[in-house]
């Protein structure tokens, strides 16, 4: 069985949180007093893995008045940087911009795979580049989940990961039992025997966010374990066993 943090009899069950940033209109009142610490806004450490040759050709190229227009992706994306670089010039933010739309050229369906580091920079790049209110948003809610992955305070966990779940799903009951169930996980984790029917409530909430085959499966291994009285740290969550 899988589990985040062992603390004697407590386990711990992870379904994993996702990447990706995602753009919403939910109610983020219980978390607009939350201060971002400024040195995390700082971009004095930006960096790109662009060569001085390199930089010198796109500095140099000549790029179409239509170069948007262009069909082939990889050449697009270089008269882009080139005309990022003849707009803004020689600057990190250039380059991490441009290397976004490399990536895209090269990827199928236009999905590109970040880190959170690189999409906090990626986005205090664009930020840099284009100082507008989405910009500025995006930042905030990428800068937003480095602080609640780093934080130490169960409390602030929660405020932030609620506003990002109110965000994707808007205000509805099973975002806050997601937030309880993912706060334990993250300082403790459920006890069991004791928390059985709080977790299957947990499960039950999360496959309402985020429904799919796996979580479905996951969710009636546990509901047959609660039914069976099958000890919930003997799931296998990995397994066939029925």
């Amino acid at each position: 069985m899988k589990y985040r943090k062992t603390l004697s009899t407590i386990f711990s069950f992870a379904w994993g949180i996702g990447l990706s940033i995602f753009i919403g209109c939910g109610d983020t009142e219980d978390t607009e007093s939350i201060v971002i610490p400024n040195e995390l806004y700082d971009t004095s450490q930006l960096t790109h893995d662009f060569g001085d040759a390199e930089i010198q050709e796109l500095m140099a190229l000549d790029v179409p008045i239509n170069w948007d227009q262009t069909k082939d992706r990889e050449l697009r994306a270089k008269y882009y940087h080139a005309h990022l670089l003849q707009q803004f010039g020689n600057i990190p933010a250039v380059h991490i911009v441009a290397e976004h739309e490399r990536r895209k050229a090269n990827a199928s369906g236009d999905y590109v795979t970040y880190t959170l580091e690189e999409m906090i920079d990626f986005d205090k790049a664009k930020y840099l580049l284009w100082p507008n209110k989405l910009n500025r948003d995006k930042l905030d809610r990428s800068l937003k989940i480095k602080l609640r992955r780093e934080t130490d305070d169960p409390e602030l966990f929660a405020k932030l990961y609620r506003e990002e779940l109110v965000e994707q799903h808007g205000d509805i009951p099973e975002v806050d039992t997601v937030v309880k169930g993912e706060t334990k996980l993250w300082f403790g984790g459920f006890r069991f025997p004791g928390d059985e029917d709080e977790y299957i409530a947990f499960l039950e909430a999360e496959y309402v966010l985020w429904p799919g085959d796996v979580k479905l499966k996951t969710l009636e291994k546990y509901r047959k374990a609660r039914a069976d009285g099958t000890p919930f740290h003997l799931i296998d969550e990995d397994g066939d066993d029925e």
